[in-house]
């Protein structure tokens, strides 16, 4: 049973990046460099990756006050 999945798994591969596939070996490697440079990008630079700066267009003013669109004290 499980040597036919090995096999299986072995012949989809072969199949994606065997010498005879459809697709040439070069055109996997940039999204899977891409992958993992996303997925690694904040372990190399963290501060680069961190909260806030205050530079973004979603950083707001920074003091956590409510503007006018907050909600209305009770008299």
């Amino acid at each position: 049973m499980m040597e036919n999945a090995f096999d299986v798994a072995y012949r989809v591969v072969e199949v994606l990046f065997g010498p005879d596939s459809g697709v040439p070996w070069w055109a996997w490697v940039a999204p899977l460099v891409m992958i993992f440079a996303k997925l690694l990008g904040p372990v190399v630079a963290p501060e680069a990756a961190g909260a806030g700066g205050g530079t973004g267009s979603r950083s707001g003013s920074g003091s956590g006050k409510k503007g006018k669109k907050g909600k209305a004290k009770k008299k």
